[in-house]
């Protein structure tokens, strides 16, 4: 990462990554914009990465953004382990402290970050926390655009029929956090089995890495698997020989004969899409000893507290509890938790009614503001908050009533094309099957999360209504739930609008199927009328 006191030679580097580079854009931009998110999130990464190269250039900060980020039941112990986040310096020091960007050290280097461009480039801090002692770890690293950084996670489970481990959506190999899993593999055996769960380049990029760090472990992908241009696999560094993907039937004998014995289970949601292979898929992993399903995308629940991973580096925070370009930075803990509820709306919403956009040439003057400029991005920060704009915050994180969220936009482009045909059918699978669920591991943001089979269904509920009868018939009583929307994380209708406008635009373009139904409360408005009508 480029800051000032950086020696590196530009034209060098640029020379040194050219082929990397080259790969940029090969794994993730879908061709018929099923996932929109991507094609934005590579392009505006694309320009971060200029952007950056040229702050370092003129000696400004380079910025740092980062993407993707509870209670938990008594047989669930408290966050332990490696976490090493320093604390802000006292006195005069703290109101600069923050301001320098932190050296990368050699073993949070991450060397191919310019395949995905996006923060906090190259350097990836690990954090690892211990889940359930002896069983379950989780490895904590962040990504994102633009100071929106959010937690992206990889979850660890020691197998206990035979010594060894199982890897769940690994994160970037850095010296680190390699470092942090052979300490398990000294106690508990080699890593054996590696899963990528899903289908999006952010996941996907760093497994070929991973995988040759774990020279024994066999590789087990999500099926539906593409990039673009058609590449396999092997070309962007699988390896061949240990590689396999999991089929569509847990019960088909591929399967390793270990995950039966540890009661590892698994269901794929999809491949689905307009265009397939180009499309969405992610696999869920029950680890039945602990009653515990691990997902990638599909569920998330939004914490209060400023995740570990987030904090180590708090200028983020602080970039983002400002009210404007000119307004002063402040390092309070009020200000930081500030910055990282307004992470969250950003990073999960887009546009809301939480902001006013200011005009660009209101937004270039304020920028040249020199204290401004030292936050890094040159101090351009184009949004002012409204006064109520905690309430959107709260809609997300669920107000007195926390819990799982389906990600608006998997719930708004995706998912809502695909009910009846994906989507139900496998919410029934999960809960005839995993019943006895306790605890949800999210790849992204709060975990673990305290949540049964009824609080997963009633996030999908709360979101697509309830199955249509007839088509199928679920393994619980939806009428236990009554005729109200299950209470839960649920973003308010007009924050909703900007991803819909999209939805509205792509399906008109004829780049996405058209929904089956309208989500959350448009959705059961329109249920309402239509029985009554």
């Amino acid at each position: 990462q480029f800051s000032r006191s950086s020696h590196h030679d530009l034209a060098a580097i640029a020379k040194h990554k050219m082929t990397q580079l080259a790969f940029a854009s090969c794994d993730r931009v879908p061709r018929n914009l099923t996932c929109v998110r991507y094609l934005v999130f590579l392009r505006i990464a694309t320009l971060a990465a200029l952007l950056q190269t040229l702050l370092a250039w003129t000696k400004l900060d380079s910025p740092a953004f980062i993407l993707g980020v509870s209670s938990c039941r008594p047989r669930w112990p408290g966050f332990s382990g490696v976490s090493r986040v320093p604390a802000l310096q006292a006195g005069a020091d703290a109101a600069t402290s923050w301001r320098i960007p932190k050296p990368t050290l050699s073993e949070e280097r991450w060397d191919f970050w310019p395949v995905l461009p996006i923060a906090p480039y190259e350097r990836r801090r690990t954090l690892r926390q211990e889940l359930v002692p002896g069983q379950l770890w989780s490895f904590d690293q962040k990504q994102g655009i633009y100071y929106v950084h959010v937690p992206i996670r990889m979850t660890v489970y020691r197998l206990r029929t035979r010594r060894g481990l199982l890897v769940y959506a690994p994160v970037a190999p850095t010296g680190e956090c390699v470092k942090l899993l052979r300490e398990l593999e000294a106690m508990h055996g080699a890593v054996a089995y590696i899963v990528l769960p899903t289908l999006a380049v952010e996941h996907k990029y760093v497994v070929g890495p991973f995988a040759r760090a774990f020279p024994t472990a066999e590789i087990w992908v999500c099926p539906g698997q593409f990039s673009v241009p058609p590449l396999p696999l092997e070309f962007l560094g699988f390896p061949s020989d240990r590689l396999r993907t999991l089929p569509q039937d847990p019960d088909d004998a591929s399967v390793p004969e270990d995950w039966r014995r540890e009661q590892i289970e698994f269901r794929v949601l999809g491949p689905i899409g307009k265009d397939l292979p180009v499309g969405y898929a992610e696999v869920a992993l029950y680890i039945r000893p602990l009653r515990a399903m691990l997902v990638t995308d599909l569920l998330l629940s939004v914490p209060r507290n400023i995740p570990a991973i987030i904090k180590e580096d708090p200028r983020g925070l602080v970039f983002h509890s400002r009210n404007g370009t000119t307004a002063p930075a402040e390092t309070s803990p009020e200000a930081l938790a500030r910055g990282w509820r307004r992470i969250c709306i950003f990073s999960l919403l887009f546009g809301t009614t939480a902001i006013d956009v200011q005009s660009v040439p209101e937004v270039l003057l304020e920028g040249l503001a020199p204290d401004a400029q030292e936050l890094g991005w040159g101090g351009v920060y184009p949004v002012k908050y409204v006064d109520d704009w905690e309430k959107t915050f709260e809609s997300l994180a669920g107000g007195d009533k926390p819990g799982l969220l389906v990600p608006p936009i998997l719930s708004e482009l995706i998912l809502n094309r695909y009910l009846a045909s994906d989507v139900w059918p496998f919410i029934e699978s999960i809960s005839e099957s995993w019943s006895d669920l306790e605890v949800v591991i999210p790849a992204h943001f709060a975990a673990p999360v305290s949540a049964g089979v009824k609080d997963v269904r009633g996030a999908f509920w709360r979101a697509f209504g309830r199955p249509p009868s007839g088509e199928i018939v679920l393994p619980w009583p939806f009428a236990e739930l009554g005729n109200e929307v299950p209470k839960g994380p649920q973003p308010l209708e007009e924050d909703l609008l900007f991803i819909r406008n999209i939805d509205s635009f792509l399906t008109l373009l004829g780049a996405l199927d058209k929904p089956e139904r309208l989500t959350y409360m448009a959705g059961f408005e329109a249920d309402k009328n239509m029985r009554t009508s």
